[in-house]
């Protein structure tokens, strides 16, 4: 099989999944109604209405009653189907506004701080990953593997409100609370972009050494393990320098995994950015999943956790065809 085969294999199985991920969070959020009999209005719409007005609302918010029939079930999951496929996710219960709306204005500052602290961690890990793999044994290597593992085992949300409490409140050096800006911001471009910045420090260091340590240890095997290829013996062999083939045979070689690796930790830089956002008050989409967590805004949990699953599975699909790409040894079955 060929990689066009394959991509077109590839991009049919993920749509299954992501069309089976849809179905799942439509069950998921509808456990109430369909098990205890509860109606969703009674939970997000106010008791005090008229029927008429119950009425309207379930319109405008999708909500069906307890009682409604296979029928009206089944047209409510169509138009949900569609809708969610077509990013049409209904009206925020918290903001009242389209959460198609909110998810624009929140997901340029998720999209910054992920993509800045995962190019640090990047950075980071390949640059101590050889290291510790050319001093393989030295107390350099025993030092930065013993931090790695320390690192390693400390949660996001603990890393997080310690960075807060030592430099936000105790050393006054970050702010602690305030959102992603000042408000009102500042009305100087040059003003707004440091104080923007002076915002967004702290939780990028915060998820940058959260992805540090496993990452690190990673690269540092995948560099130990090329070192030891017939193709390292031959490049000695020729009477090449120690960094000559550290970096241009070693290193090369060894990056290959570590491109779906990063594929695969998306989920989990996520997961850190949920709580991160949230402890540092910042405006994005891991602090708006929190949000509607804790206020049963079923509308904007099923739409980021629809917008979650196909950043992993297109992440991951991306990894895979890099990973060809660049590695003429894989084969597509």
């Amino acid at each position: 099989m060929g990689l066009r085969e394959w991509v077109v294999k590839r991009t049919i199985n993920n749509i299954l999944t992501i069309i089976a991920v849809v179905v799942f969070v439509f069950f998921l959020f509808r456990i109430p109604v369909f098990f205890l009999g509860v109606d969703p209005a009674d939970l997000y719409l106010a008791a005090n209405m008229k029927p008429e007005e119950l009425d309207n609302l379930r319109r405008i918010y999708g909500i069906p009653t307890k009682n409604a029939g296979f029928a009206e079930w089944t047209e409510h999951f169509f138009k949900y189907l569609v809708n969610t496929l077509t990013f049409q996710f209904g009206i925020s219960f918290q903001t009242l506004r389209p959460v198609s709306y909110e998810i624009v204005q929140r997901l340029p500052n998720t999209l910054i701080l992920l993509g800045i602290s995962t190019a640090i961690t990047i950075m980071l890990s390949v640059y101590f990953g050889v290291t510790t793999a050319s001093k393989h044994g030295s107390r350099t290597d025993v030092s930065i593997i013993t931090v790695s593992l320390f690192l390693n085992v400390l949660p996001v949300f603990w890393l997080a409100m310690m960075a807060l409490m030592v430099f936000g409140f105790y050393l006054n050096l970050f702010p602690v609370t305030g959102g992603s800006i000042s408000y009102p911001p500042p009305t100087d471009p040059l003003q707004y972009a440091l104080d923007y910045l002076w915002h967004l420090t702290l939780p990028v260091i915060v998820l940058s050494i959260g992805g540090f340590g496993s990452l690190m240890l990673i690269m540092r095997n995948n560099v130990l393990g090329a070192l030891t290829e017939d193709y390292i013996v031959t490049a000695r062999a020729k009477g090449l320098s120690d960094r000559i083939i550290l970096y241009r045979h070693a290193l090369r070689n060894a990056l290959l995994p570590l491109i779906t690796i990063i594929a695969l930790s998306i989920a989990g830089l996520i997961g850190g950015a949920v709580f991160t956002e949230t402890i540092f008050n910042w405006y994005g989409m891991g602090r708006f999943f929190f949000e509607a967590s804790v206020s049963q805004d079923y509308p904007v949990l099923q739409a980021l956790t629809y917008i979650f699953a196909i950043s992993t599975v297109l992440a991951n699909f991306f990894a895979d065809i890099l990973h060809g790409v660049f590695d003429p040894r894989v084969k597509y079955d």
